[in-house]
């Protein structure tokens, strides 16, 4: 008697915040048959929450995360099925600078 892999196809969001705390749900199958049998992956993080859904849904709030493309991965018992390149967190922004002037010649020190 066995199970097949997870088999993940789609994503309701694809990108999220550096911070974090964005809610994805990813589709697929073979999710497994009860609410403790599931989880997810988002790049090298878990996510702060995982909720099987279903056998074909499964909802997640992503943890923080470093810019750039990432794998999705949903564990069912022992089995994991993933998907390459399927997610994304933005670059960090900057949004202000405490020092606007500084002399041509020398250092001087931004925050």
């Amino acid at each position: 008697f066995s199970f097949d892999a997870p088999a993940l196809s789609t994503l309701t969001r694809v990108n999220a915040p550096a911070t974090g705390s964005a809610s994805v749900t990813v589709h697929g199958a073979n999710f497994g048959a009860a609410r403790y049998s599931a989880g997810a992956r988002l790049g090298h993080s878990a996510c702060e929450a995982s909720t099987w859904e279903s056998d074909t849904a499964l909802a997640c709030r992503s943890a923080a995360g470093h810019r750039g493309t990432r794998r999705v991965a949903v564990t069912a018992g022992v089995w994991v099925g993933s998907l390459t390149e399927a997610f994304s967190f933005d670059a960090p922004a900057l949004s202000t600078l405490t020092r606007v002037n500084a002399p041509a010649t020398g250092s001087a020190s931004v925050t």
